[in-house]
Formats: structure tokens, sequence, C-alpha cells
């Protein structure tokens, strides 16, 4: 029987180091701020540094900017938003 298990549980490690396809498209995530309305005027340091703390608490290995939006809000406001992609992990540390 322990010749199984171990064998069972070395079977399982080897079929959890397979790589699995990833698509993109599905890896791109969103963070937004608000601001006053002010056209289409680049964020100041102030709201870049507000999105990349928000960004730092999501994507903990880094992250690609892939775009950035300007969008209209309600109450004489902006949307600053950044689509981003989190870095991959490259290994698991258990330490």
């Amino acid at each position: 029987m322990p010749r199984w298990l171990i064998a069972g549980l070395c079977a399982a490690c080897a079929a959890a180091c397979v790589p699995v396809d990833r698509d993109p498209a599905r890896d791109v995530i969103g963070v937004s701020v608000a601001r006053p309305a002010s056209g289409d005027r680049a964020p100041d340091d102030a709201t870049t540094s507000l999105l990349a703390w928000k960004t730092a608490q999501i994507c903990t290995n880094g992250y690609d900017l892939v775009r950035q939006d300007i969008e209209p809000a309600e109450d004489d406001q902006q949307l600053i938003d950044w689509q981003l992609r989190c870095a991959y992990y490259t290994h698991v540390s258990l330490f």
C-alpha cells in the first residue's frame, strides 16, 4: 500500500508541473483613480503614485502597463484607468 501511495504522490506532483496555455487577452486587469475633470491632461505625480500603489497591492511581482485611458465620470470628475498585466511568478517560494 505505501508503495502505491508514493507512486501516486509522485504522479500527482509530475502532473502539477505541466505547463498551461495562457490567453494574454484574459490576463489584463484594470485599476482606476478619480480626479477633477481637466480635459486630456496627463495624470500628475500624485495620481500616478496612487495608481502605482493600487497596482502594487494586486501585482506583487511587477506589472506591464497595457493601456491608459482618461474617461468622463459624474460630478465633474474623470477616471484615470490603467489596463495592466501582472508579471508571472517564475518559481514558488516556500520561505
